[in-house]
């Protein structure tokens, strides 16, 4: 089964675990990304899944067509790199949560909103704006 992003983050995917886990793993497989396994832990929105990336934990978040959240512990600019290709946008933002780990944002629209949300609140470590909304 070929399969992109545009079935499960642009779209709202099947609420059925299994076919959810093979749907969003293939993804990631066909992007060359074979390290990555999601299982999935909510199968409604927003989804979430989390597992591995070449041994770094990992847990992927999404509202389809609004925002994505990326974790990883170590920081796995890579994978982010890859994600970014396969929905073919740039992480509006990164941070690290309080338990160090590197967590990056998508957002299809109210990046800015999300920003300003975030000011002076210190579970936000290290924030960075990487890609403003025209």
């Amino acid at each position: 089964m070929t399969t992109t992003a545009a079935t499960w983050f642009y779209r709202t995917p099947e609420n059925i675990p299994y076919l959810l886990s093979e749907r969003v793993n293939s993804t990631f497989w066909e992007a060359r990304l074979g390290g990555v396994w999601l299982n999935v832990v909510r199968a409604e929105s927003p989804f979430e899944m989390t597992g591995a990336y070449n041994g770094a934990e990992i847990s992927l978040e999404w509202e389809p067509a609004k925002w994505m959240r990326l974790t990883t512990a170590p920081a796995s600019p890579g994978l982010m790199s890859g994600l970014a290709n396969m929905i073919r946008r740039q992480p509006d933002i990164r941070y690290e949560n309080v338990d160090g780990q590197t967590v990056w944002e998508w957002w299809l629209e109210g990046a800015d909103k999300r920003w300003q949300e975030m000011q002076g609140i210190p579970g936000y470590q290290k924030p960075a704006r990487l890609h403003r909304e025209n």
